[in-house]
């Protein structure tokens, strides 16, 4: 942005849900007159974007036809890791940088790993179960399980994993994860050190007949997209929990149903769903066995604030001249 402009930068927070990163990234930016911070409802982004010089997109989609309407664009800020809802081939076409805010460093992995355990716990407690016991004035029921002996298997291996390994050791767990990348790279030997096996994404299947708990915690893309299938879960012991921090397209939704319904799966956990909001009404909100959160793993003042200050600096940046720090496409300033 020309620093001599007349015109205050507008950055464009693309939809309310997750509203502390609006609050926190406008409280941040409000000793700087000359950048504005917006908020708009999804529904309402194709009316605002034409005006806005950095997007801020939260669970909207910017695709082909939402980039054609942002005329004055230069940025898209990720608020987060995945940019699976940006068109980033388009994005690139139109001259348009594309960037996010990595896990690591933020508290949103740490986060995120800490929910992972919580949603662990009431899965292995059975929390449905208490919430019905203290209901109808029982006492002493259900019976839970310990997370003390399992055999987790960890999938992913990246900030969400390495923050969540050293808070499940304690317990003591067998810890195992996959990655889809090779093993033994720069910054990975402390949460490396604490496994007690590692493996390869293809070696995967060998490791699910053992696996007590199974954490997802890996991207989305179109080939890890649906991979928890009726293959996966088939491979997977009888009354396996598994848990969800990372992206509800993960699981494959009729599967994962039948895996309920056989008692394949024995408890489901997931902070992320197909659809969100996710339908209170559907068959899996209501099974007795699934413990869902709102997509509220990240979603603490710990990684909002400093996700704020992120989105501040990189506005800053911006006015200033200079590209985002991190650069996901090949745009040239």
């Amino acid at each position: 942005m020309n620093a001599e402009a007349k015109q205050a930068l507008q950055v464009l927070f693309c939809g309310e849900e997750f509203t502390w990163g609006f609050k926190f990234s406008k409280e941040a930016l409000d000793a700087e007159p000359d950048i504005e911070v917006r908020q708009c409802r999804r529904e309402d982004v194709a009316a605002n974007i034409g005006t806005a010089h950095m997007a801020v997109p939260l669970m909207s989609r910017l695709d082909a036809d939402m980039l054609a309407k942002a005329h004055n664009l230069k940025v898209i800020l990720q608020y987060g890791v995945g940019v699976e809802g940006i068109d980033i081939p388009t994005a690139t076409l139109r001259g348009i940088h594309v960037s996010n805010i990595p896990s690591e460093g933020t508290g949103n992995a740490l986060s995120c790993a800490e929910m992972a355990v919580y949603l662990t716990l009431a899965c292995l407690r059975s929390a449905p179960s208490m919430a019905d016991s203290i209901q109808h004035c029982r006492v002493g029921v259900p019976l839970g399980k310990t997370l003390f002996g399992k055999r987790v298997l960890v999938v992913g291996f990246g900030g969400i994993a390495k923050e969540l390994i050293p808070r499940l050791k304690p317990f003591g767990v067998h810890v195992t994860a996959v990655r889809r990348s090779g093993w033994g790279q720069a910054g990975d030997a402390a949460a490396e050190s604490l496994l007690d096996a590692k493996a390869s994404w293809s070696e995967m299947p060998s490791l699910t007949p053992e696996a007590d708990v199974i954490i997802v915690a890996c991207s989305q893309d179109a080939t890890t997209r649906g991979f928890v299938n009726s293959a996966f879960l088939s491979a997977c012991k009888a009354g396996v929990v598994i848990v969800n921090v990372a992206r509800g397209g993960l699981l494959d939704y009729e599967s994962v149903k039948e895996g309920l319904q056989s008692g394949q799966i024995g408890h489901l956990g997931l902070d992320v769903q197909w659809v969100e909001p996710f339908d209170p009404q559907d068959w899996i909100a209501q099974h007795p066995r699934v413990v869902l959160t709102p997509h509220v793993a990240g979603v603490t003042e710990l990684s909002y604030r400093k996700m704020a200050q992120i989105v501040a600096a990189e506005a800053r940046r911006m006015r200033d001249g200079l590209p985002p720090t991190i650069l996901l496409n090949g745009v040239k300033s």
